[in-house]
């Protein structure tokens, strides 16, 4: 009850002080108008993070005082936050702001704030700066969309309070509670159109602050390795994640980390159609999402939640890399990291890439075998068969590896796999046990091993690797099928023309249409949907259905249709005055009508 109380507190507080912070930074003239490099449209008074600080300090305070063990979090957290806010008044260059950074960094390590989990200073003590700074400059890098970093520093505190609560930490649930309030508060203004901006003062106030807490609570009082290290990276994992993506992407084009720009995840997932809000609701969901799954550490061995994390990683990594060839409305600024890159890096993207593709089937392979141990011995493998599995496992990766090359998996673009393309990794898990019980029996006779974890290997093999293998396809096909606005269209024909022309026009944000919906004389087809999209209605209904949908064209799809169909089609369009055009290829189309 008293978390609860001293939430509400803290969100009445910041969301009190939050207007008048507003009122002050619009009188002063701190003000930030819109730029081609930033994502907001109308000038938007700055500043606000001095409601978050304000509130979490004085609740800090009034709940610790000045004691020598919270010291460190008050000073340097009152240091980060005025090198932030003189960054949003006068301005600093990034690396006098990444000296900054650093300075109060040692300041809070050397007053005893130190990742411990390594004993040696000399590795502990440059994690525990990377991780402060890092952490810091994640939050500052993910302040780019209405509401983003507010909304993520309160899912990750709601969880550090959660966790902590579960580690009997009750100094660490008090600060994560009257964060999680504050940045709430805060939020009631930032939201989606935000009234105000948090600054540069609150993202690295909010940054550093969790940075700190993770390591004294959460790092201290955990009773693994494991748990210490993957328990504060899996709560924070959406400003993280970013960084490195950010990161990485602007590397490969030549561009300076430090130089802000429109290339953030949450930028490419508007750029696919979705809403700045409906952006940032994902993107908090995803944080709740990683945020709940690190809870479960104590639910699960570690064995177990090491696979889950693992799946979850994989499939993360391949969001990212869908990320990374989104494309921009108009389909002249491309995104694609490969747009800028020379002859050497394109060369050496194609290298990774593979590498990455044989890379988590390894990870995969493994961990498929491995899970069949744990489910064929209800989670507990004993010792012996234990190092059965050791000994086995370079057999087992190797020959599934071999023969998944083999059948060709390693040269198919995943964005595109198909039916084909699950036949043959099926070809190829069959085969690959197949081979691997043979050199078993022929090695032992299968003495001592259990033919039961052979055949759940081969099962979860199919599941993993076709699973990681499609992901990219599923997220194309959910995310593409998103409305990028443009003009509406009707598609006349619900055949396979119309299911190609469909994905032609959704493959290429240049064309700049949004198809609402589908034409045809088939009364089977009524009513059903291809690829989310719906058949409305026979032909002869075009100008009710166009009337409804708002459409101003339509394009008819039927390559086996007569001239004189053709015709009666087009003079049912024209009577309704809606445009009619054949379909063909997008370049066709658009020099017709350029």
């Amino acid at each position: 009850m008293k978390y609860f109380l001293f939430f509400i507190i803290a969100l009445t507080f910041a969301a009190l002080c939050t207007p008048l912070v507003l009122l002050g930074a619009r009188k002063a003239g701190y003000v930030v108008a819109p730029r081609t490099d930033r994502w907001h449209t109308t000038p938007t008074p700055i500043l606000g993070g001095i409601a978050i600080f304000i509130s979490f300090i004085s609740l800090f305070l009034y709940n610790f005082g000045f004691e020598t063990e919270t010291l460190s979090l008050v000073l340097g957290g009152t240091l980060i936050f005025l090198l932030g806010l003189y960054d949003d008044v006068r301005g600093l260059t990034p690396q006098i702001k990444f000296i900054g950074q650093i300075a109060v960094a040692g300041l809070l390590i050397s007053m005893g704030t130190v990742i411990i989990i390594i004993p040696y200073p000399v590795v502990s003590y440059p994690l525990t700066f990377f991780w402060i700074v890092g952490l810091t400059n994640a939050f500052n890098l993910i302040d780019n969309m209405d509401g983003l970093s507010a909304g993520i520093a309160a899912i990750s505190s709601g969880a550090l309070f959660v966790f902590s609560l579960l580690s009997g930490d009750e100094a660490l649930a008090f600060c994560s509670i009257v964060l999680a309030g504050a940045c709430i508060g805060f939020l009631l203004y930032n939201f989606n159109p935000a009234r105000i901006f948090m600054g540069d003062c609150g993202s690295m106030f909010l940054g550093f602050t969790l940075a700190a807490l993770s390591i004294s609570g959460t790092w201290r009082h955990a009773s693994s390795l494991f748990v210490t290290f993957l328990v504060p990276v899996v709560i924070l994992g959406i400003p993280i994640l970013d960084t490195a993506f950010v990161t990485f992407t602007r590397k490969l084009r030549g561009q300076p980390i430090s130089q802000g720009g429109k290339d953030h995840m949450s930028h490419r997932l508007v750029a696919l159609g979705f809403s700045e809000r409906t952006t940032v609701l994902i993107l908090y969901s995803i944080s709740a999402i990683i945020g709940l799954g690190a809870l479960f550490f104590n639910m699960l061995s570690p064995a177990a939640f090491a696979m889950v994390a693992l799946i979850f990683s994989i499939a993360l990594f391949y969001f990212c890399i869908y990320l990374g060839y989104a494309e921009t409305r108009n389909g002249n600024n491309r995104w694609t990291v490969l747009t800028n890159a020379n002859r050497q890096v394109r060369v050496l993207l194609v290298n990774m890439q593979r590498f990455g593709e044989i890379f988590v089937d390894l990870v995969l392979i493994v961990m498929a075998y491995f899970t069949a141990y744990l489910i064929r011995f209800e989670g507990g493998v004993p010792e012996l068969q234990l190092t059965y599995f050791m000994q086995t496992l370079p057999i087992v990766v190797v020959i599934k590896v071999a023969v998944l090359y083999y059948f060709g998996l390693y040269q198919t673009v995943w964005r595109h796999v198909g039916v084909r393309d699950f036949v043959n990794i099926l070809k190829s898990v069959f085969v690959s046990s197949l081979i691997i019980v043979v050199s078993i029996l022929m090695y032992a006779r299968f003495q001592y091993f259990s033919r039961t974890v052979f055949v759940v290997d081969a099962m979860l093999s199919l599941l993993l690797i076709s699973g990681a293998h499609f992901f990219l396809r599923i997220l194309r096909e959910y995310l593409e099928s998103q409305p990028l606005g443009g003009k509406r269209v009707l598609l006349i024909g619900a055949g396979d023309a119309g299911e190609m022309a469909l994905r032609e026009i959704r493959n290429n944000p240049g064309m700049k249409f949004n198809v609402v919906g589908f034409l045809d004389d088939d009364t089977f087809k009524l009513k059903r949907k291809i690829h989310g999209v719906q058949v409305l209605g026979k032909i002869n209904e075009v100008g009710r259905i166009a009337h409804r949908t708002g459409a101003q064209e339509a394009f008819i799809a039927i390559p086996s249709a007569t001239e004189a169909c053709l015709e009666k089609i087009m003079q049912v369009c024209r009577q309704h005055n809606i445009i009619c055009t054949i379909f063909s290829d997008r370049d066709t189309y658009r020099t017709e009508n350029s």
